[in-house]
């Protein structure tokens, strides 16, 4: 059996038609951004429709006349048309409201409050009618009895309704001033966190700075070059091979060449392979028998001196001090 209740099956057919939905909880409900359609149902409109005048329409009867108007980016709703539909629904409270598209640009306008309830008759009555260019259809002479027996009514009665009413306009006063406040001090939050956020991210930036020199230096004081000479700090890896400083190669020979290094005692030297690579040139065979017999040790400040072509004379001005371990695998 199916079901037969009138706003169930509306909202049934409605499914079927284009349509789209704002929910009305931003501070500033006039923005471009809220007055924007959708880009996919803009798509999806004819273009035909846009020849007509936007109209929506409440589901108690009451319609409203926009202008639309497009940028580079969007169509978007005139603010003048919009802000009457706004203020004449007092708009503004966690609403869900739902445009369905009838065709030429004509919509039927549902809104749902912050509890889920449909609103089903307007909120303000009095501004119903008004120069915002509302439609009445239904309700214009019941709202004219009901205004004239509250202006000659001065009951008991209705002076407390009186009092109260005003309680309320006092006590929506003071939502708005608290509301506003709220938002004012969101913001400068929002800018104080910015705030932090910059200067942590300038600190950093400073920081990484100050160790990009830091390594630079300590890798300049690893291997320094003057003229024909360069020097080194030894380290773990450099016991196995020996990679030459990029300022130093233009003194040696550009293809793989045999060098001779010499002890300065003058008695003792050793032959060892300079490999010349594209991206690197290193001491490779020989190398690590050298280092063992000179004998090289982790820490040692070594001056290679180049005496000729291919001859390079090995000079240690500051001795590590030796370890137990006699093959010098000291851990940097």
């Amino acid at each position: 059996m199916g079901i037969n209740i009138p706003g169930f099956i509306r909202i049934k057919e409605d499914r079927k038609k284009l349509g789209f939905f704002k929910i009305f909880q931003t501070a500033d409900l006039s923005s471009e951004s809220m007055r924007a359609f959708p880009y996919k149902f803009i798509r999806k409109v004819a273009k035909k429709d846009f020849s007509y005048k936007m109209v929506l329409k409440a589901q108690w009867g009451t319609s409203w006349e926009l202008e639309v108007s497009k940028n580079p980016r969007f169509y978007y709703m005139e603010k003048r048309g919009w802000d009457h539909f706004v203020s004449d629904n007092v708009l503004g409270r966690n609403e869900f409201i739902t445009f369905t598209h009838k065709g030429k640009m004509r919509f039927n306008v549902n809104i749902y409050e912050q509890n889920g309830v449909e609103m089903r008759i307007p909120r303000k009555h009095q501004t119903m009618g008004s120069s915002s260019g509302i439609k009445k259809e239904q309700g214009e002479s019941s709202l004219k009895d009901v205004k004239k027996e509250e202006e000659t009514d001065e009951s008991p009665g209705r002076v407390e309704i009186d009092t109260r009413k005003k309680k309320t306009e006092r006590s929506n006063i003071s939502t708005k001033k608290m509301k506003s406040k709220k938002v004012y001090n969101a913001v400068e939050r929002g800018e104080s966190s910015r705030g932090a956020e910059l200067k942590a991210r300038k600190k950093k930036k400073a920081e990484l700075a100050s160790t990009f020199k830091k390594k630079k230096k300590l890798k300049r004081k690893r291997a320094e070059c003057t003229d024909r000479e360069f020097r080194i700090t030894i380290r773990t890896s450099y016991l196995k091979f020996l990679a030459i400083p990029m300022e130093f190669v233009r003194y040696i020979p550009n293809e793989s060449t045999m060098f001779t290094i010499r002890h300065p005692n003058g008695e003792t030297s050793w032959k060892v392979l300079c490999l010349v690579r594209n991206k690197r040139t290193i001491f490779s065979r020989g190398w690590s028998r050298m280092a063992r017999e000179y004998p090289l040790l982790i820490g040692d400040i070594c001056t290679f001196k180049l005496i000729n072509p291919t001859e390079l004379l090995l000079v240690i001005s500051k001795k590590a001090k030796k370890t137990k371990n006699k093959f010098h695998t000291m851990i940097e």
